[in-house]
C-alpha cells in the first residue's frame, strides 16, 4: 500500500500505523512535494497517522501527528487517526453499490427542500445516517423532494459541523461514507435530491492543514471584520510558484469533484460566501461541481451570501438563501415588528416575492424559508416574541407554510417546523421530540403543509416565474396574489394576515376567468361571473383557488 502526504516544503514527514505499533517510518519527497511511503499489508482494516515537522507560525520546528487530509474516515479528535480498508490486496475507500442512479430526479424550479440535521433528526436516538434512512418514507410521504444536510464532514464535538477539520472525511459519530452512500442512494430512490452543506471559507483550527504549514493554505491574520472569524481562514489567492498551484483552491476543488463523483450528490449549498467575496472564486467552484455532473443529471450550487447580494446568483452560483424574505415573514407571521421587519410591509411583501423586482430574474434563483438553523424556531418565535401560543400559533404557522409553498421561489422547511417544533437557537444538539406527532395540532399541522405541497406539485405555475399582488387591504391585512402559466394554469392566493375574522372579500380587475375555481385546501368549489371572486376568510386563514381547466 502505498500512504502519501502533500507537505511540500516540510524539512521531514514520518509514517506511524498500527500494523507496527506505530514505529515511525520515514517518508520520502517527490518534486511534486508529496511525501510517500510502500507498506507491505494483510487485508484488514488498520489505522495510520503522520509526523510532521511542522511550519506553521505557532509550532515551528516542533513535531506534530496529523491525519490525512485527503482520507474518508478517521478516528475521534483525541487519538486523530486515519481508517484505511485493505481488501484483495488494494485499498479501498468505499463499498457501496449504487442501486438508483437511473431514477429522474426533480429540477431546480420542482425542489422542495428540507433542511436537516443528521445529529438531531433520529430524535433521541444516536443521531445517525440510519436514522435519516428509516424516516425517507416520513420525508417522500409529507412531499419533500430535497434533503439539504447541514455539515456531514468530520468536525469535532457534537454542535452543527461547521468547523470541519477535513474536507473529505465523513463525520465518523454518523456513520461510515458507506451508510451516508446508501442514504443517498435510497433518497434517490424515491425521488429524492440530496443537496450538502459545503464550508469552504475556514477550518477547524486543529485541522491537519493548519497544522502541517498553516500559512500555505490558511490567512496568517484573518483579513475578514471579526463577525466573519469562525476559525482559520482559506487564502484563496496564496499562490506557490515552484508548484504552479493555488494551494487552498487546489484542496478545495479536489474535495468538491470527490464528493460530487463518490457520493453523488445533488448540489452544494456554499456557506457563508460573503467570507469568500471573490465572485470569480466561487464560479470556479462551481465550475468544478458541474465538470463532473456532465450534464447528465439536475445539479444546483446555492450560496448562503448574507446581507444578500442576488448578483451572486448570475454566474458565481446558481441559487442563493433569501434572508429578508425568512425575516420579513417571520415578522408576518407574529403579526407584530420582529428584528426589524414590519408585519403589516404588504408593499414590501409583494416586492421580495416577486422575480422581476427582488433582484433574482427567476424564481429558482431563491431559496425562501421562514426559518433556517440560523434562527430560533417559527414556534419559539411565536410563543417567546410575539406572545402567540396554542390554537392561535398553529393559525399563524399554517398562514405562513401557505404563503411560503405558494410563493415563487425554491420553498425550504427547517426540520420539525412542518409539525411544530419549538426551540431556542443553540449551537447545541437538540434532537426532535417525533412525539409531538401524537398530538392534533401538531399533526395538523404536518398535514397542513404536506396537503400544501401537494398543491403546488400538481400546479405548474407557482414552480414558474408569475406573480401579481391583486389585492393588499392595509386596513383589514387582506393580501392575495395570482399565479399563471402558458398553458391556462392560474392559482389564486388570499391571504388574512391578521388572526380575526376579516368576513368577505372580493377579487377584481385581476383577470379572473369565469367559471368554476376550486378551493384547493377545503375542496369546495366557488363560481367566478363578471371577473369578480367572492368569498370570506377566517382568523390567519389563506385560500388557494385553482382554476379548473
Amino acid at each position: 500500500m502505498e500512504f502519501g502526504l502533500f507537505a511540500p516544503y516540510n524539512e521531514s514527514v514520518q509514517l506511524l500505523g498500527n500494523w507496527n505499533q506505530w514505529k515511525p517510518m520515514d517518508m520520502s519527497k517527490g518534486p511534486d512535494g508529496w511525501w510517500r511511503s510502500n507498506v507491505d499489508l494483510k487485508d484488514g482494516d488498520y489505522l495510520y497517522k503522520f509526523r510532521v515537522k511542522s511550519l506553521s507560525w505557532f509550532a515551528a520546528g516542533k513535531t506534530l501527528d496529523v491525519f490525512d487530509p485527503y482520507a474518508l474516515q478517521v478516528t475521534d479528535e483525541k487519538e486523530e487517526s486515519t481508517v484505511v480498508h485493505v481488501r484483495g490486496g488494494k485499498r479501498v475507500d468505499i463499498s457501496y453499490e449504487w442501486k438508483h442512479d437511473d431514477i429522474p430526479l426533480p429540477t431546480n424550479r420542482d425542489m422542495l427542500a428540507y433542511e436537516l440535521h443528521v445529529g438531531e433528526f433520529g430524535g433521541k436516538t444516536k443521531g445517525v445516517f440510519k436514522d435519516v434512512i428509516e424516516r425517507l418514507d416520513y420525508l417522500a410521504d409529507l412531499g419533500i423532494n430535497c434533503i439539504e444536510l447541514m455539515p456531514v464532514k468530520e468536525f469535532p464535538g457534537k454542535g452543527w459541523g461547521y468547523s470541519l477539520r477535513s474536507l473529505f472525511a465523513v463525520e465518523n459519530t454518523y456513520g461510515r461514507p458507506e451508510d451516508l452512500c446508501r442514504l443517498i442512494d435510497e433518497a434517490h430512490g424515491k425521488g429524492m435530491r440530496v443537496v450538502i452543506d459545503g464550508v469552504y471559507n475556514h477550518a477547524n483550527s486543529e485541522s491537519p492543514l493548519t497544522k502541517i504549514d498553516y500559512e500555505y493554505w490558511f490567512y496568517k491574520d484573518n483579513p475578514d471584520p471579526p463577525e466573519l472569524h469562525w476559525g482559520p481562514k482559506y487564502n484563496y489567492g496564496k499562490y506557490d510558484e515552484h508548484l504552479d498551484i493555488f494551494p487552498a483552491r487546489k484542496y478545495v476543488l479536489e474535495s468538491i469533484q470527490f464528493w460530487v463523483e463518490q457520493f453523488h450528490i445533488d448540489g452544494i449549498r456554499f456557506d457563508a460566501t460573503r467570507a469568500i467575496k471573490d465572485f470569480d472564486t466561487m464560479r470556479e467552484l462551481t465550475a468544478a461541481a458541474f465538470a463532473k455532473i456532465g450534464g447528465i443529471k439536475p445539479f444546483i450550487t446555492i450560496a448562503e451570501h448574507v446581507p444578500e447580494d442576488p448578483a451572486i446568483t448570475d454566474g458565481p452560483m446558481n441559487a442563493a438563501w433569501h434572508d429578508s424574505w425568512a425575516h420579513l415573514m417571520q415578522a408576518v407571521i407574529c403579526g407584530k415588528e420582529h428584528d426589524g421587519c414590519k408585519h403589516d410591509a404588504l408593499d414590501e411583501l409583494e416586492s421580495k416575492s416577486n422575480p422581476a423586482t427582488n433582484g433574482y430574474k427567476s424564481a429558482d434563483r431563491f431559496i425562501n424559508y421562514i426559518t433556517s438553523h440560523d434562527h430560533d424556531r417559527a414556534m419559539y418565535i411565536l410563543g417567546e416574541h410575539a406572545r402567540i401560543f396554542d390554537d392561535a400559533a398553529f393559525r399563524r404557522l399554517k398562514l405562513g407554510m401557505s404563503i411560503l409553498m405558494m410563493s415563487p421561489g425554491i420553498p425550504m422547511i427547517r426540520m420539525g417546523d412542518e409539525f411544530g417544533f419549538s426551540h431556542q437557537k443553540t449551537l447545541d444538539r437538540v434532537p426532535l421530540d417525533w412525539k409531538l406527532l401524537d398530538n392534533e395540532s401538531n399533526r395538523g399541522l404536518m398535514e397542513h403543509t404536506q396537503r400544501l405541497m401537494r398543491i403546488r406539485r400538481e400546479n405548474d405555475s407557482v414552480r414558474g416565474d408569475s406573480y401579481q399582488a391583486v389585492l393588499k387591504d392595509q386596513a383589514r391585512l387582506l393580501f392575495a396574489f395570482k399565479r399563471w402559466n402558458d398553458a391556462g394554469n392560474v392559482v389564486l392566493v388570499v391571504a388574512n394576515l391578521k388572526d380575526e375574522d376579516a368576513g368577505g372579500f372580493e377579487i377584481k380587475d385581476a383577470g379572473i376567468e369565469d367559471g368554476t375555481w376550486r378551493d384547493a385546501i377545503h375542496g369546495n368549489d366557488l363560481h367566478v361571473s363578471g371577473g369578480l371572486l367572492r368569498d370570506a376568510i377566517g382568523a390567519s386563514e389563506v385560500k388557494i383557488y385553482v382554476k379548473h381547466l
